[in-house]
């Protein structure tokens, strides 16, 4: 699997993520792609839905829910004058923020909801042609202000319209929302792709500032099919469905317990986040028998504004090979990191050094390193301030030379590093199955070295503790808290509790029911588990992988949580607050469905949060995309 870092002046943020499968195979190791749909969150048995998010300080996130609200008709089992009461209940139940509705035809039906739900605090957009199934959108007066809106006509043979709304957030009057309600044509997909295009042309016409967008609604279209394809991806849009598109639950019942077909959808545009999405299945029992509100399901969402900005296309040191490793630590000292480049096969296996223009690209030219060069397979490298100069050192390791000992090349700035290497003798390993990790985990600005093999030393983590000048401490501190003996184990070491030393976090999908441990550093080289760290994102999956580094730059090292078969390639993040990990935060930027794409967290622009970075060696020809954390 491909190595990650943080480096930053005066603290090391570093994650290592590295599982070692025989030196002789191939370095990245392959994950086996194993679907796994979202834990239940329902009233209804087997249903599935996204994890509800903890408390996420500062996010104010924006419940959002779509639901047909079924037209009064004879041959149900429940008139709409009766579900109605329903319909509400839920909707308050759930503490909406703004709400689209469908199949609010009759006007009796349609004065009562805008009559409660204005009683409930909540305002609407009233005008728009009269029509088969009205489409309304209301929003709490307490959090938004409405600065604009309109309506639209479907071009189909059903008489069909749709309404806009442009919300202003008075919880952050900088943020605004173009959010969109729609409910299509049951005719035929050609149709609905006429539909998909009227929403599409009123979304581009009517959205002239750019916003973030929402949309909502009834489409009667399945996952896959083409109208669909038309909304999210041919618009230019880009759009992404918080139900988890075709993983996701059926949102048509038909009266029944059993759901039949996905056509409710939850789309945005990728400059937002969510923290969660249901299906909610909910009945009530009346007169002995069981009443659905509507024979839809409500789809909910919250939102929140996204967490990564959009994509830098990084064109300067690209690669197609998969047998580049990528690094990215600060290794001139300017504050943001630095890209590091290596392939055994290329340029004599010189490590190549693009110094971060600090604007998500990095410089033309590389920096190469002569010295440090290696064009054996099995070499390691690894990005860190070993000596506390603030500028991020080389260290090269082979198991099958200098007797196994790690070198140190002393960055010497300007990109470039030492011609001499430091030799150490101390945590030597000539192991093909052992682990350096490279973080100062005693707080005084020096990256300590940590050993780690399964067979060796009861699994314990071995520290030796930097002393100066590139070398360490020949005392070694075997900790038993954190240790593992079995063989595939992964370690991170990242400040999470933001105390300025890196604490100890390892994984691996058989133990622990799959979850990360988090061992907090006691500032000596040891650690003492935390169980509050250690119950968030877990998995049993090989192919899952994590990552920690600081992305909102509070000091406190957040986890990131991505398996290419699960939740639909979404990232999670999960912040570091009051003592543990809350989340999760999906986001949507870079998403990917491919286990041949890694990500990198690293302060590529110098601000102090951790960006993400993006990299397939079989996609965009090898380039890197840059998103900046906001």
């Amino acid at each position: 699997m491909k190595k990650d870092y943080l480096s930053q002046p005066g603290m090391i943020l570093a994650g290592l993520l590295m599982l070692v499968i025989g030196f002789a195979a191939c370095k990245k190791a392959r994950f086996e792609t194993q679907a796994n749909q979202p834990a239940a969150v329902s009233s209804k048995p087997n249903a599935r839905a996204a994890v509800a998010s903890a408390t996420l300080s500062g996010m104010d996130p924006i419940k959002v829910m779509s639901f047909n609200v079924r037209n009064d008709d004879p041959t149900d089992p429940f008139s709409q004058y009766v579900r109605k009461d329903y319909c509400l209940q839920i909707i308050l139940d759930n503490d909406i923020d703004v709400l689209g509705l469908q199949e609010i035809a009759v006007d009796s039906i349609e004065t009562w909801f805008n009559t409660q739900l204005t009683a409930a605090g909540y305002g609407y957009y009233k005008t728009g042609p009269a029509n088969g199934s009205p489409k309304t959108i209301y929003y709490k007066n307490s959090r938004f202000t409405r600065t604009s809106a309109g309506n639209f006509t479907m071009q189909t043979s059903e008489f069909r319209s749709g309404k806009w709304v442009v919300l202003q957030d008075k919880l952050n009057t900088a943020n605004s929302y173009f959010v969109v309600n729609s409910h299509w044509t049951t005719v035929s997909s050609a149709e609905r792709q006429l539909d998909a295009d009227t929403v599409l042309l009123n979304i581009n016409n009517n959205n002239t500032a750019n916003l973030p967008v929402i949309c909502i609604g009834d489409f009667n279209a399945q996952p896959g099919t083409a109208e669909i394809g038309i909304i999210k991806d041919a618009s230019g849009l880009n759009m992404v469905d918080a139900l988890f598109d075709s993983s996701g639950d059926p949102t048509f019942h038909g009266w029944d317990a059993t759901g039949d077909h996905k056509i409710d959808w939850l789309l945005s545009t990728r400059n937002m986040a969510f923290t969660s999405s249901s299906v909610i299945t909910k009945s009530f029992t009346v007169n002995g028998q069981t009443l659905w509100p509507s024979d839809h399901w409500p789809v909910m969402a919250s939102y929140v504004p996204g967490i990564f900005g959009g994509a830098h296309t990084d064109a300067n040191g690209i690669s197609a090979s998969s047998a580049t490793d990528y690094f990215f630590a600060d290794v001139d000292g300017d504050g943001d990191a630095d890209k590091i480049y290596w392939n055994y096969t290329f340029d004599s296996g010189k490590p190549r050094v693009f110094l971060s223009n600090g604007d998500g690209t990095f410089a033309s030219t590389a920096i190469t390193h002569a010295a440090g060069a290696s064009t054996s397979s099995t070499t390691r490298y690894y990005y860190a301030d070993i000596d506390g100069d603030g500028k991020a050192d080389e260290v090269r390791w082979n198991p099958t030379l200098n007797s196994g000992h790690t070198l140190v090349y002393l960055a010497t700035g300007g990109g470039n590093f030492s011609a001499t290497a430091i030799d150490n003798p101390e945590g030597t390993s000539a192991g093909t199955t052992t682990i350096y990790n490279f973080a100062d985990v005693n707080g005084d600005g020096k990256a300590d070295k940590i050993y780690w093999n399964a067979t060796f030393d009861n699994g314990h983590t071995r520290v030796y503790l930097a002393t100066s000048g590139g070398s360490f401490s020949g005392t070694v501190v075997s900790g038993a808290e954190g240790a593992s003996t079995t063989a595939g184990t992964q370690f991170w070491y990242a400040d999470v509790n933001g105390d300025g030393k890196a604490d100890e976090i390892y994984w691996h999908p058989d133990l622990n029911a799959g979850k990360t441990m988090v061992y907090i550093a006691d500032g000596d080289g040891t650690f003492t588990a935390n169980s509050s760290f250690s119950n968030s994102a877990t998995s049993g999956l090989s192919n899952t992988r994590f990552y920690f580094a600081d992305i909102n730059g509070d000091g406190f090292a957040d986890k990131v949580y991505w398996n290419p078969g699960n939740y639909y390639g979404y990232l999670k993040v999960y912040y570091s607050e009051s003592g543990a990990f809350n989340g999760p935060v999906y986001t949507l930027r870079g998403t990917s469905q491919s286990e041949n794409t890694y990500f990198y967290f690293n302060d590529v622009n110098g601000d102090g949060k951790a960006d993400q970075v993006r990299w397939n060696y079989g996609e965009n020809s090898g380039e890197l995309r840059n998103y900046f954390a906001k």
